[in-house]
Order: C-alpha cells, then structure tokens, then sequence
C-alpha cells in the first residue's frame, strides 16, 4: 500500500501516525510545502488531560509532558466592568501549536515516515492511482486553491466579522471571553494561556467597527498597539504580538458533501473548517484521522474503505459545522445582546448552539468506534 499525505499538520500527522503503526509495512510519505520552523498560529485547545484523553493528540505522543500543556477548567465572561466566572464542566488542555505539530513530525520519522519540506503541491496527474494507492488531503485551508479534482471543490462561506489570531505574554489563567464597547464599536476577545508564559488572544469585530477604528489603514505593529489599548486593563500593560501569515481577515468555512474522490480523500481543515469560537478544529483532525485508520484497516480495498469513511465522517462533519456557523452568527449579532447584563449575556452565549445535537458526543461515540480496530487485513 503506497500513501501520500499532502499537509504536515495536525491531521495528516496523525493520520500517517496512527497508520503506520497499525501497518509497519506501508509506504507512507507527507508532503509539506513550508519549511519546519514555518508553522502558523499560536495556541489550540485539545480536549482532556494526557495522556488519557483519546481525542487529544498529545495522548499519544511520549514527550507530551515537555510541550508545556495548559489545563483549564474555568471560563470567565467580562462584559465592561462585570465579570462572571464559572466551571467549565470538562478539562480542556491547550497547548502551542508550533510544538504540537514539531513533536507530532519527530514521531513519524521516528516511525521512518519521510516528511518532504518546501515540496509544492503535485499536479493532479501525479496523484493518480499509478503513482499512490491513496493521497491524504491534509492541506488545511489550503484546499480552497488545490483542491486537484472538480469533484472535490470546496464549498466557501465567509463570515461577516473581521478577525486576527494574536499572541501575547500576559497569562490568562482561565479561558476568557471579553467584550469591550469602544467608542469605535464592540471588539470581542477569546483569550488563554497556552504555555507557562504565552497565551492566545483572538480578537474579532464587525467590519463596520474594523473600518471606523481606522485598522485598515493602520500597519501590522500600529494596529496591535491600538488592539493592546482596547484591552488594556485585561493585558495589564503586555503587548499583542502578530505573527507572519496572519492578517486581519474574515473567518472562511470551507465545506464539502462528500469526503473522497476516486483515491483521494479530505480530511482536517480540508474537509471541513470551524469557526475558532468553538475551539474544536484539532479535535476534529485527530478524530477524522483515527476514523479513516479504522476504514482502511476494516476494509481489503480502497474504494470500499472511502465508502465506509465517508458514510460516518460527513454527518459528524456538517455537525461540526453547523455547531461553528451558529456560534460565529451569535457573535456577528453581538450588537443584539451588548446591551444585557452580565448575567443575561452569558446566558445568550451558553445557549446558542442548544437547538443542535450535542457535538461532543457525536466526537466521542465516533472516536470510540474508529478506536475498535478489527483485525488487521491487506487493502489492495
């Protein structure tokens, strides 16, 4: 069984991960078209504690304790001078994503999974069935451009909001969502600590906001330093840092109907994007990976494992996405609700996606199936 997996981030890693061990003899190679030190963002929240929790991919990694993970089971709403702190319910774990995605990378070439740096995207006749018994699409948003085959277009929504994913040295203990009323509009901040000294701070604001505080006119520095400002008695005088590749933008759900074409299959943020307010993304990744590990292991052919992927994965899939548009339309409809006490406003907030299935359900009765390895077969 020869693999490609185009993508080298959480995904695609965990994919070919959890692939190889389970088939030592398959011939699985990544594809990343960044170099090793290029990984994009800040923090991610993974479910649970490791190494228990089977949808947090630090469970299985064996240097998991040297990432720094943050445990957090409180969450703490400000709404101008009023704050509500409460439980979680769940332990969320965040972590760098920078260090997750470099220990994820060292355990496949530990397992002798090659990873090819600074490797372009392959034209669509190179990923034919000649070549690769199976292509992984793990490029991320990346899809939307190289999505090779008409038949896995990407269906593009883009949200309403204006968004920029900050980090920052003050430490926020808890997770916080804060709402700041500025004379130049309502700015909302999702923010915690994903390291002993580092925490993410995603920032999000109408655009009519965006454009009446000047941030379109303002370089990248200036509009941290007028970000940092807005919240200043929350950072406590610590800077916004930005990173390269990320701008000020409106957040984009990319959406499919079916996850696989032929000998290609989607899986992560190819598949299926969501907004950050829910904070489920990787989680997403490690799931959708162990499920498709569970088809090609279940079944003796490669269309008939696609098949079984793809009739459980998009119902878990459009799920998630109809539990990430609900929250990123609540919070594009923040100017309906800013004027409620605290105790109103949070209230609105946690009721928001009751009219859906629960998704972190549907994630776990679908890890645990796909974690019910039936014995091992030869897919050819």
């Amino acid at each position: 069984m020869k693999i490609l997996v185009v993508g080298a981030g959480p995904a695609g890693l965990m994919f070919s991960h959890q692939m190889k061990k389970l088939k030592p003899d398959w011939d699985i190679k990544i594809i990343e078209k960044n170099k090793p030190q290029e990984v994009v963002g800040w923090g991610v929240v993974l479910p649970g504690r490791a190494p228990h929790h089977p949808a947090n991919p630090l469970s299985y990694l064996n240097d998991f304790d040297r990432l720094c993970a943050q445990y957090l089971e409180e969450f703490k709403l400000i709404h101008g001078s009023e704050s509500n702190l409460m439980s979680t319910g769940i332990t969320l774990c965040a972590v760098e994503r920078h260090a997750l995605v470099g220990s994820l990378q060292k355990h496949c070439k530990e397992l002798g999974i090659p990873i090819e740096y600074s490797s372009p995207a392959m034209s669509e006749s190179e990923l034919n069935k000649d070549n690769y018994d199976l292509v992984v699409l793990s490029n991320g948003i990346n899809h939307k451009s190289t999505y090779f085959r008409e038949a896995l277009k990407p269906e593009i929504q883009y949200g309403k909001n204006k968004y920029i994913w900050y980090g920052t040295s003050k430490t926020f203990d808890y997770l916080h969502l804060i709402f700041k009323v500025d004379p130049k509009g309502v700015f909302i901040a999702h923010a915690y600590k994903f390291s002993n000294d580092m925490s993410t701070f995603v920032v999000e604001c109408s655009e009519e906001t965006y454009l009446n505080a000047g941030l379109d006119k303002l370089s990248d520095e200036d509009a941290a330093t007028f970000i940092a400002q807005v919240f200043k008695d929350e950072l406590e005088g610590h800077t916004l840092q930005g990173q390269n590749g990320l701008k000020w933008r409106n957040f984009m759900t990319l959406s499919h109907q079916k996850s696989y074409d032929q000998n290609l299959v989607l899986l992560g943020d190819a598949l299926q994007s969501g907004h950050f307010s829910i904070g489920q993304g990787t989680t997403m990744a490690v799931v959708g990976a162990q499920m498709l590990v569970k088809a090609l292991n279940d079944h003796t052919d490669v269309p008939s494992a696609l098949e079984s992927f793809n009739a459980k994965v998009m119902p878990l899939m459009h799920l998630f996405r109809d539990h990430a548009n609900i929250s990123r339309l609540w919070f594009e409809s923040v100017d309906d609700y800013i004027d409620l006490n605290i105790t109103q406003l949070t209230e609105s907030f946690d009721a928001r996606r009751r009219p859906l299935p629960p998704l972190a359900a549907a994630l776990a009765q679908n890890l645990s199936e796909a974690l019910q390895r039936e014995p091992a077969k030869t897919v050819v």
